[in-house]
């Protein structure tokens, strides 16, 4: 018996060579006129033997491929890479999970990504079409089908949402909220410095440098089953951040009494000093702040409700009235007021790199995009060509 790298295996009589491979009672013959073509024939079955793969490849169900998919390539990710791959997989399941590998054809495919789309999942279509044609990909690789039927799938093109950043108004009356309300640090923090939700989250009081008025960034949380975990921040290096002085009193405030408790962290549960806040609590502190800063229109618009019901009258001006109240409402997410970070940034005429560095980016692209979108605005275009023509020729 003859041996090839960690293979062992032996010679016949008509020059071919032979590896015999034996699991569960099962035997597997393999046979090539050379030890590389051998060899790869003995990795591939054992590849196979320890994933399950060998049952009749003509038998195999998308959704058990995929599961094996993802435990080989997506089970040692971060826990958020998981969570959203698991979910994309959910939607592939949902219609060709119980069809046949060999069975699936481009149709079944678009059918995936046309009702996506009806369902308003524009945001995911793309990462989901990206999956299965990986997933398709490794079963060719691994002899279990033949053709891809992603291949030709195009993308969708849509209109992403446009953030739209707080006007200087709102933006006033944010922080003058802000100052005095009990999660107001936390929303202040987002928007003059600019960090992500998770990255607030995670804050250290070591991070608060008080000499430098700059926050050391270094770590996120990572939401698990909605409660949070540390992890590397997105583009996984440390950067400084400086903390305006319009806000710096407060936040050394919220320091000074979490340091007074003991505590390692600026945010901390209400029940539970010592601990981060979870991802519902993000949510639900965020609709409490709102509520708070929207309070005399929620006042007015509860007096409106009263009397729509007790009056027998036409309702269809009382109904207006509410509706225009609720379009008088500030609004806005926690990335909101990363984006109003963003475009202060360029209004302050910090450069492009150095808000991709204050921000976090791993690349320029995010905050090219905003700057280019608000070049344009600036630019005026239509009145400096014509400014620039009459100026020659009058």
């Amino acid at each position: 018996m003859e041996k090839y790298r960690d293979m062992t295996y032996t010679v016949r009589k008509d020059g071919r060579l032979y590896k015999k491979i034996e699991k569960n009672k099962q035997k597997y013959h393999l046979y090539d006129t050379n030890k590389e073509g051998l060899y790869k024939q003995y990795v591939d079955l054992k590849y196979k033997l320890e994933n399950d793969l060998c049952t009749n490849k003509n038998e195999i169900l998308f959704k058990d491929y995929a599961q094996k998919w993802f435990d080989l390539n997506i089970s040692s990710k971060s826990n958020g890479t998981q969570v959203c791959v698991k979910n994309r997989i959910r939607h592939m399941n949902k219609y060709i999970g119980n069809m046949k590998l060999k069975n699936i054809k481009p149709d079944d495919i678009k059918l995936i990504t046309t009702s996506m789309q009806k369902d308003g999942l524009l945001d995911v279509v793309n990462r989901t079409s990206m999956d299965c044609k990986r997933i398709f990909q490794s079963a060719i690789d691994n002899d279990i089908t033949e053709k891809n039927p992603c291949v030709n799938i195009d993308k969708v093109k849509y209109q992403k949402e446009e953030r739209i950043p707080l006007k200087i108004s709102e933006d006033k009356k944010v922080l003058d909220a802000a100052l005095n309300h009990k999660y107001g640090t936390f929303i202040l923090i987002i928007r003059y410095c600019g960090l992500r939700p998770e990255e607030c989250v995670a804050l250290n009081v070591d991070a608060f440098d008080e000499e430098k008025h700059v926050f050391h960034i270094d770590t996120a949380a990572e939401f698990v089953h909605n409660q949070p975990q540390l992890k590397e921040t997105k583009n996984k290096k440390t950067r400084n951040v400086p903390i305006p002085d319009v806000i710096f009193n407060k936040v050394k405030e919220q320091v000074d009494m979490q340091k007074r408790i003991g505590s390692n962290f600026i945010f901390t549960k209400e029940t539970d000093k010592f601990s981060m806040w979870t991802k519902t609590a993000l949510k639900v502190h965020l609709k409490t702040f709102l509520n708070y800063l929207n309070k005399d229109i929620l006042i007015e618009q509860q007096i409106l409700k009263k009397e729509l019901k007790k009056t027998t009258r036409d309702k269809s001006s009382i109904k207006e009235k509410i509706e225009k109240l609720e379009k008088e409402k500030i609004k806005f997410t926690y990335y909101v007021l990363r984006h109003s970070f963003c475009t202060m940034l360029y209004y302050a005429g910090i450069n492009i790199k150095e808000a991709q560095r204050i921000m976090g980016h791993s690349s320029a692209k995010m905050v090219y995009d905003i700057y280019a979108h608000l070049d344009s605005e600036r630019e005026n275009s239509d009145e400096r060509i014509n400014s620039y023509i009459n100026e020659i020729y009058q």
